[in-house]
Formats: C-alpha cells, sequence, structure tokens
C-alpha cells in the first residue's frame, strides 16, 4: 500500500495542470528462434498493470512471423490475445492482428530504426446487461523512429518517438528510451522507460510506464543436430591436419588470404582462409566478421603451416556465427591489434555457387573445392 501511494504521489506530480496521468508497469519474456535466413519467429508474454495497478492485462500473448526483404527491410505478422480485468473483477478476452514494416539503415555510430504498422484491434463491448458481447474493431496507424547504438559488447541502448492514429480520430505520441544487456548469446535483459501522451483535446491521457522484457532466442533451426555442421578445421589439399601448437610468429596481413566463400552453402555458409605466407604463422587473436562494429569470430591461438588452410561453417563448433548474406556484402579481418585489416567485397549470389580467387587473381564466382586448392572456374 505505501508503494501504491508513492507511485499515485509521484503521477500526481508528473501530470500537473489537472491531466491524467496513468503509472504503468509491463512484465514479460520472450523466446525467439530464426528458420533459415529469410524467415523467423517469435513468442512473447506480458503481464500489464495499468491505471496505478487497478487495471490489469493478464496472458497477452504475441505470435509474430517474420520474413527478410533485404538487408534493410523485414516483414512482420503477429497476432495477440490478451484478458484484461473489468471493474467487477472478472476478465474479458481482446484481440488484435498486425502488419508490421521494419526497416534499419547505419548511421554515424548506430543504427536508424523504422516501423510502419498497421492493426486492427477487436474489443468486446456489451449489447445488454448479461448478454453476449459484440467484437467491434478498432484499426490503428503507427509510425516509430528510432536510433540505437552499441555502448559496450553487451549493452546496447535505444531512443524512439512514434505516433498513433486511431480510427475514431485520437491521436497520440510515445517515447521510448530502453538499455538491453546481453547476458549471454541467447540471453537478453530489456529495460525501458515508456512516456504516453494524446494529442488535441483538452484533457490528455498521459503515462509513465517501466517496461522489463526477458528474452531467450533458441540455436538457429538450420544449426539442427541433425543437419550436422563440420567443426572448424585445417586442411591440406584436402586432408584434415591440426592447427601446430608450438609457438610461431603471429600472421601479417601479407600472410592471410580470404580463398573461397559460401554465402549459400548446402549445409551452412562457410569461409576458408589460407596461410599464403613462406613459413607458419599463428592466427590467435585476428578476428573475422561482417560487421565492423560487431566483435565477430575471434581465432584460437595456433600456428597455421604454410599453403595450409582454416576452414569454418557458420555455426559449426569453433567457427563463426554471423551470418553471410546472399545479396552481397563486406567481410572484414582484423589484426590482433586492430592496425591492419582485410576487407573482401562478397559478390550478389544469383548463381548459388562460391566464390574465390581465379587463377588470374580476380574475385568470382568458382567451383567448389573448401579445404582443396581452387583455381579453376
Amino acid at each position: 500500500m505505501r508503494t501504491a501511494g508513492l507511485i499515485a504521489l509521484l503521477g500526481w506530480a508528473i501530470a500537473g495542470s489537472g491531466q491524467y496521468t496513468d503509472m504503468e508497469c509491463w512484465l514479460g519474456t520472450g523466446v525467439g528462434q530464426s528458420l533459415n535466413k529469410s524467415w523467423s519467429w517469435s513468442l512473447q508474454w506480458e503481464n500489464r498493470w495499468t491505471q496505478d495497478a487497478a487495471w490489469h492485462d493478464q496472458g497477452l500473448v504475441d505470435a509474430s512471423l517474420e520474413y527478410r526483404l533485404n538487408k534493410h527491410w523485414d516483414v512482420n505478422a503477429q497476432w495477440r490475445f490478451s484478458e484484461r480485468r473489468q471493474l467487477d473483477g472478472g476478465y474479458l478476452p481482446r484481440q488484435r492482428g498486425a502488419l508490421r514494416l521494419l526497416g534499419g539503415w547505419k548511421v554515424g555510430a548506430g543504427k536508424v530504426r523504422f516501423r510502419l504498422m498497421g492493426s486492427e484491434d477487436w474489443l468486446p463491448t456489451a449489447r445488454a446487461e448479461g448478454a453476449l458481447r459484440d467484437w467491434n474493431p478498432e484499426p490503428t496507424l503507427r509510425i516509430r523512429w528510432g536510433y540505437e547504438q552499441e555502448l559496450s559488447k553487451r549493452l546496447d541502448a535505444v531512443a524512439s518517438w512514434e505516433v498513433f492514429v486511431r480510427n475514431n480520430g485520437r491521436k497520440s505520441e510515445r517515447w521510448q528510451a530502453a538499455v538491453t544487456y546481453a547476458a549471454s548469446k541467447q540471453l537478453k535483459v530489456k529495460a525501458a522507460y515508456l512516456w504516453g501522451n494524446e494529442w488535441g483535446i483538452s484533457d490528455p491521457w498521459r503515462s509513465h510506464v517501466l517496461r522489463i522484457q526477458l528474452n531467450w532466442k533458441l540455436p538457429d533451426a538450420e544449426k539442427r543436430t541433425w543437419r550436422r555442421i563440420p567443426p572448424a578445421r585445417v586442411y591440406d589439399d584436402g586432408v584434415v591436419q591440426r592447427l601446430v601448437p608450438n609457438a610461431c610468429e603471429p600472421c601479417t596481413k601479407a600472410q592471410l588470404v580470404v580463398t573461397e566463400v559460401h554465402t549459400q552453402g548446402s549445409r551452412a555458409d562457410y569461409i576458408e582462409i589460407q596461410n599464403a605466407g613462406p613459413s607458419p604463422c599463428d592466427l590467435g587473436g585476428w578476428r573475422m566478421t561482417d560487421d565492423p562494429e560487431k566483435e565477430g569470430f575471434v581465432f584460437n591461438t595456433g600456428c597455421l603451416p604454410t599453403e595450409m588452410m582454416w576452414l569454418g561453417y557458420q555455426g559449426g563448433r569453433n567457427s563463426f556465427d554471423f551470418g553471410l548474406s546472399a545479396e552481397g556484402e563486406l567481410l572484414y579481418l582484423f589484426s590482433p591489434n586492430g592496425e591492419d585489416r582485410l576487407i573482401y567485397s562478397l559478390l550478389f549470389n544469383k548463381e548459388g555457387r562460391p566464390q574465390g580467387f581465379q587463377s588470374t587473381g580476380t574475385w568470382d564466382f568458382i567451383s567448389p573445392s573448401p579445404g582443396h586448392p581452387n583455381f579453376s572456374n
């Protein structure tokens, strides 16, 4: 009771001028998974306490299916079911369908985020006292702009502004500031503050929301054990070798060459790197990524003999886990001190073949030969 009183007092102090201010708390959890490079799904469950905990939405479930159009755009379809507590203590069901267009572009040190969302809510209304209820639609259009930036390897921050336009002409806005902490590759914790405000009325409804979410990412469906993705290995003309444990000089920019990349591999994408230098070199500390703002994959210590090749498959043991876009992107290799780097411009893969250096030294599509020298078309 003391906590509820403090919340009510805080709401009164912030609102001022007689406007109604709602103090809310949303607690939720979710799970998601990538099915392949284009499709993914997610399921979220949340409880919401609103109007100083006088109202309660229980069992709010969002089921979503998302399709990646290209590196900038995604389409997401969502269905929601929830139950809202009534004054008599009972709960009434509510449903919603939504279609969302999601966009993202790198700008400066972070990313600009865009979302266009159209939704249809089905809200129950009583026809008569004690009678069955009709379901009345309430369409809403929402537009959101935001900016996201990585604060550290585990911490991201985002700020956004969203406009709501409802069928009855009501308009409102919502501001959000959030931080996401990656406890592991699978588990993320998000804390957000949201402020909402109605437009065009003399006594607007305003809200202050604290939202906590716990989200779990399942391993990609393409990494299922029965598809068995090979671990990273060292090859000498197709024969499996091992990284030599003896000490050797660190690999230099002049020694390492990416000789083959497949962005549409049958079991998984793969990358092949060769030591083209005259002596063994230590791969330890070199990192490989498709996004220079992210750490990517860091190589373990070990001497790679001359002319031998390191071959790693996406999602394999001791290998990289970032996906390679079949629509073309940049692949980076950074030295341990970050001073040297190699950059490869991957081609738009319309042939379903790997790419690498031909005998002429030109980067183009080649015949697949992972673990073997490849200088043929």
